[in-house]
């Protein structure tokens, strides 16, 4: 038991921010990875909500059909096809392993979040969009200053689980040879026969440190929910 934590003690730093020369790396990799993602995942889902909801029939046929076919591919296949077919250079242009990731990432959470953010639109009670077209209010503004704060509350909650649900994913990445935490911990095994018994430990610590950023993320989350209620609750009290 001592040799098992003395060994994960002294390859701690490579799990967390990666080895030398391949920094970053490790859990912050998949931090960065998530965060990038969800990001750009947020600005493309936003577009495509709203293209579901058009009364133009063939923009919504069209933002339906690409969340849907994002929705169905799963993700390391959607990985394998942006890496190997679109960035291969077949195409007149060629994607780095990190590139490749991004960009996949991104696809699969705006799809997801496409459907979040359509159902935190539906969610608005009606008469809202309405009072904001009795003060003159352009579509533009009611949506920038009436439906998105409000679909932003609603969605909170499935934003957050699909934040995490995003940060696990990034682990398959692991395919491209993207050094994330699943990789580092990888490398740092090796092919060596002499690290056999320290396989599970080194798989355990790996399980710990995701544990530890996702239930940081859903503490975080939800302190910032209940401080925004609080925060609407006095705004409330206070008219």
């Amino acid at each position: 038991m001592a040799n098992q934590l003395e060994f994960i003690l002294n390859n701690l730093l490579p799990l967390l921010i990666g080895f030398p020369g391949q920094r970053p790396g490790g859990l912050l990799m998949s931090i960065i990875l998530a965060v990038v993602g969800i990001s750009i995942g947020f600005g493309l889902a936003i577009p495509l909500a709203l293209g579901q909801r058009s009364r133009f029939a063939p923009l919504r046929w069209a933002c339906s059909l690409l969340v849907d076919v994002f929705r169905g591919l799963p993700l390391i296949l959607l990985l394998v096809i942006v890496f190997q077919v679109i960035g291969s250079g077949r195409f007149g242009f060629r994607l780095e392993p990190r590139g490749a990731a991004l960009i996949s990432l991104a696809l699969y959470s705006a799809a997801y979040q496409a459907e979040i953010v359509r159902a935190g639109l539906a969610a608005i009670p009606a008469h809202f969009d309405e009072i904001g077209r009795m003060f003159g209010c352009t579509p533009r503004q009611r949506f920038a200053h009436i439906q998105f704060p409000m679909m932003v509350r609603t969605m909170f909650p499935a934003f957050t689980s699909q934040a995490i649900s995003l940060f696990k994913d990034t682990s398959v990445v692991i395919v491209v040879g993207m050094s994330e935490l699943m990789m580092s911990a990888r490398i740092l095994l090796g092919n060596d026969i002499n690290n056999a018994p320290y396989w599970v430990s080194v798989y355990l610590t790996v399980g710990l440190l995701y544990f530890v950023a996702a239930f940081a993320l859903s503490k975080w989350a939800g302190r910032f929910e209940e401080k925004q209620n609080l925060n609407n609750t006095v705004n409330y009290a206070g008219q």
